[in-house]
């Protein structure tokens, strides 16, 4: 490894550490540490009372759900972070004197082409009763039948 090439990771691994500085990612990083150390000692606590209790096996079982919720906490840590842009899987190892390349609008012929848009057009009380259906319109019979029915009850109870 070159001298040039050494300086490269140094400056990339510098700008990631001062973005991983700022006060938002700090506080990310104080909120995981502490949710996590919270919930060790919660699922240690837990064990303890299960202890106490000769073997209690739901609390034991309480003492395994807080670490599990700890591993996924970190888990989650780790997904965030990486996806913030901290943790960078596929970037490319750059020269001392290469730029990133950027991508312009036309050069981009490998994209895929946008969905087509298709409004949904809500059937009209003309295509609910088409003619050419007995079913439908034997179920539409029915229940016209039974709005009449619920109609005279009305009546019957309202004089």
């Amino acid at each position: 490894m070159g001298r040039s090439a050494r300086r490269s990771t140094v400056v990339r691994v510098w700008r990631r550490l001062r973005s991983a500085t700022s006060p938002r990612w700090v506080a990310l990083h104080l909120l995981t540490l502490a949710a996590v150390i919270t919930m060790v000692l919660l699922g240690r606590w837990q064990l303890d009372v299960s202890n106490s209790k000769h073997f209690n096996l739901q609390n034991f079982g309480y003492a395994l759900q807080w670490w599990a919720f700890s591993v996924f906490a970190l888990v989650m840590w780790v997904r965030v972070v990486r996806d913030g842009g901290l943790i960078r899987e596929d970037a490319p190892a750059l020269g001392a004197n290469e730029a990133p390349v950027q991508h312009r609008a036309e050069d981009a012929r490998d994209e895929p082409k946008p969905v087509e848009y298709r409004r949904y057009v809500m059937p009209t009380r003309a295509d609910a009763t088409r003619a050419d259906d007995p079913t439908l319109g034997a179920y539409n019979d029915y229940l016209a039948g039974l709005a009449a029915e619920d109609e005279r009850k009305a009546e019957g109870t309202a004089r």
